[in-house]
């Protein structure tokens, strides 16, 4: 179990706290709609399906890996 200080700590980290924001802006901006939601990621997926990995990739096979390959 985590501490009270180790849980503050997690929830006041900086990186967490710009992403949450981040994802409070992105959820106004559908209205705070989840089907609206859904569709807005659905249209950056095809929008930038260039940049994102198949799960199905084993790693070692993905673009810039530094895993041998086996």
């Amino acid at each position: 179990l985590l501490s009270y200080w180790e849980k503050k700590a997690m929830n006041d980290e900086p990186t967490l706290t710009r992403i949450r924001k981040a994802r409070q802006r992105i959820s106004a901006k559908c209205g705070h709609d989840p089907e609206k939601l859904v569709e807005y990621y659905i249209e950056l997926q095809k929008q930038y399906q260039d940049r994102l990995i198949s799960v199905d990739t084993p790693l070692y096979q993905r673009k810039g890996s530094i895993l041998p390959n086996t």
